[in-house]
């Protein structure tokens, strides 16, 4: 049964904002961190009865980052404001984190290569539907200069070419790349046409003086390294 009283008359222990300031953001729960951004309910339900039901219905914070906003108003209680609070909530808390990755980020090894993929384009990759074909450039010193999104396919492939690398590359004079990009069916196992794309970005590289260091291949809970591999 939800609970019938709205937020300002709990106790002040059980409400989400005061928690929060309190005892700090990583002691609550997804929930009560959702009804901080939602900051309302309905006449029939909390904020946080509200966050609970939202979060039941798409299978977690995934499950939200994932879902449009006119899914999101199919929920009763969610307008279109509502609806908006929610997705710039989660697309803040990936760009913190991809943030973070950058700012720290110097590539010095094949390992080094991989701990920024995992750590700066897993956050971006992971959870999306559709395959997403992304370059990290970088320049003479390994340090990343910037990405780019090369491509977005379905959900099961996406189309690369080796030209527009190159233009990247190019135009921001990068000395190395590394590339990057998902599988939605959660598997990182590389298909014949992921080899063969690396391979032929591999060859481009090289006619321009740049230099492959790996292509990640990112899964649901998992992820493989073809430099790693030896398959680059």
């Amino acid at each position: 049964m939800p609970r019938r009283l709205p937020i300002k008359l709990w106790h002040e222990s059980e409400r989400p904002r005061e928690s929060l300031l309190t005892r700090g953001a990583n002691s609550l729960s997804d929930a009560k961190l959702l009804s901080i951004v939602l900051r309302t309910g309905t006449k029939d339900e909390s904020a946080e009865d509200l966050a609970i039901k939202l979060i039941n219905t798409f299978g977690g914070l995934t499950g939200l980052y994932r879902a449009d906003v006119r899914q999101l108003m199919a929920i009763t209680g969610v307008g279109l404001a509502k609806a908006a609070q929610i997705k710039a909530a989660l697309e803040l808390g990936k760009r913190a984190v991809t943030e973070e990755a950058k700012s720290k980020a110097r590539i010095r090894t094949p390992e080094d290569a991989v701990e920024y993929a995992m750590s700066y384009f897993a956050p971006i990759l992971c959870l999306e539907p559709q395959e997403h074909f992304l370059v990290l450039l970088l320049d003479a010193k390994h340090r990343p200069i910037k990405h780019v999104e090369l491509s977005r396919g379905d959900a099961t492939q996406t189309v690369v070419s080796s030209r527009d690398v190159i233009r990247e590359v190019s135009l921001a004079s990068a000395s190395a790349i590394i590339i990057a990009h998902n599988h939605p069916s959660g598997d990182p196992a590389p298909s014949a046409e992921d080899l063969a794309i690396t391979q032929g970005l591999k060859e481009a590289c090289k006619l321009v003086g740049t230099v492959l260091l790996d292509h990640v291949i990112i899964g649901r809970n998992s992820h493989i390294s073809l430099a790693r591999e030896g398959l680059l």
